[in-house]
């Protein structure tokens, strides 16, 4: 094989269809004579023709690279996908999301493209989409990608039959995935004791009854009901002792609601009331440090590198007044760590950021163990209390975007090294 050529993969207009085709410009072959009418895909059995010459009509173009092989040409430039759950309109996920990874592909060199998990075939052509401008995105034949990037929105997608068939056929085709699934709280929480990081896990139960909730709040002041399964903190509950009873606060869709009970069977009684659908946690309530006289806690986001966890950055989310999480969607606002510890722990900062990191990663490995390696990225809500100990809330195995540019920018990097590794390691 020689030196590689860049090129471009380009999808233009003609007789009213798309069609794909390899330009190379005014670039020489590599070799004496001239360009052969056809490329072939070095990953799968396809060709598309070779124009020296850009047509008109063209719709979208994407980097690749070209190699000799005797008088042959390979594409050989890396192809990789982002899996989105079925929808209407082509898929259904963050779609500002996927742009952002595009873009990081595009200036890393390399094609990428989203795929609902209805688009995944055994065919060596699938039918990709990419995104052409605002709320604009277009159906392109696709080669079959090397790795594939699992955003699937939700749990309940994860469950369609068409996920499980996308699923298999990936695992047939030795195409490698990251990541598998969304956590479920109460595994996780069961990885952590089993990895024996349970000094850091504040007291959790696994199944909310009656007499978990009341054991729970016997033993501390105030007790939070989590929904296993759920995401941004939707019907999350807070329970406090209070001088008549209990106050309780019930977030739903982004609203935080207050109520009170006398005794606990007025509690129960609206617990079972506002509860969502699906199974529960009880999890103590841990003093957390505090900005502006408001609970904050801290978002850790971890990617692989290789086969080792880093650390790419962490911030700080503040709860919003009256409110029972610090997702800022729910009302919660954003702080800078280095400022909050420093503020907190003046020149303890250093080693209270230090024993931060040392657990994250710890608890990064072991669940990672436990899903036999298969993970490439998650982020972490970790309190921190007055003392400077790390307190591991859960773990989510799609992180939401970051607001921080450094982390971002470094996170979308990272999807793309992740991809590139398990392409080159499948």
């Amino acid at each position: 094989m020689s030196r590689e050529t860049n090129a471009e993969l380009i999808w233009f207009r003609q007789h009213g269809a798309v069609t794909p085709a390899v330009y190379v410009g005014n670039r020489r072959p590599p070799f004496k004579g001239a360009w052969p009418a056809s490329a072939k895909f070095a990953h799968v059995d396809g060709r598309w023709p070779i124009l020296q010459t850009l047509p008109e009509g063209i719709v979208y173009r994407a980097p690749t690279k070209l190699a000799a092989s005797g008088k042959d040409i390979q594409i050989v430039g890396e192809v990789y996908a982002i899996l989105a759950g079925e929808g209407k309109d082509g898929f259904t996920g963050a779609r500002l999301n996927f742009r952002d990874v595009i873009d990081a592909g595009r200036q890393a060199g390399v094609f990428v493209y989203v795929i609902p998990t209805t688009g995944v075939t055994s065919q060596a052509f699938w039918q990709g989409y990419v995104r052409l401008g605002y709320r604009r995105w277009l159906p392109l034949p696709v080669p079959r990608p090397q790795a594939v990037y699992n955003r699937i929105p939700t749990r309940a997608l994860e469950g369609r039959a068409s996920t499980v068939r996308a699923r298999q056929t990936l695992a047939e085709l030795a195409i490698p995935m990251y990541n598998p699934s969304y956590f479920h709280k109460s595994h996780i929480y069961d990885m952590i004791r089993r990895h024996g990081l349970d000094g850091n896990l504040p007291d959790t139960r696994g199944r909310l009854t009656r007499d978990a909730l009341v054991t729970m709040l016997k033993s501390h002041q105030a007790v939070y009901l989590k929904p296993a399964g759920g995401s941004v903190g939707h019907g999350m509950m807070r329970i406090d002792k209070a001088p008549a009873g209990y106050t309780i606060a019930v977030l739903k869709d982004g609203r935080t609601s207050h109520f009170a009970a006398a005794g606990e069977d007025e509690l129960w009684r609206l617990v079972q009331r506002e509860k969502v659908r699906g199974q529960y946690v009880l999890q103590e309530a841990i003093r957390l440090l505090e900005v502006d006289q408001k609970p904050c806690d801290f978002r850790v986001l971890l990617q692989k590198a290789r086969d080792t966890w880093r650390v790419v950055g962490y911030g700080v989310r503040v709860s919003g007044k009256g409110r029972i999480t610090t997702h800022v969607p729910n009302g919660g606002s954003i702080a800078n760590a280095k400022t909050v510890l420093r503020q907190a722990f003046g020149g303890d900062a250093v080693q209270v950021e230090a024993d931060l990191e040392t657990f994250v990663l710890r608890a990064a490995q072991a669940i990672d163990a436990e899903y036999g390696g298969r993970l490439g990225e998650m982020s972490m809500d970790i309190g921190i209390d007055p003392a400077g100990k790390p307190w591991f809330f859960e773990a989510n195995a799609k992180p939401m975007k970051f607001d921080e540019p450094q982390i971002r920018a470094a996170s979308l990097t990272g999807v793309i090294d992740r991809l590139r590794y398990l392409a080159r390691h499948r």
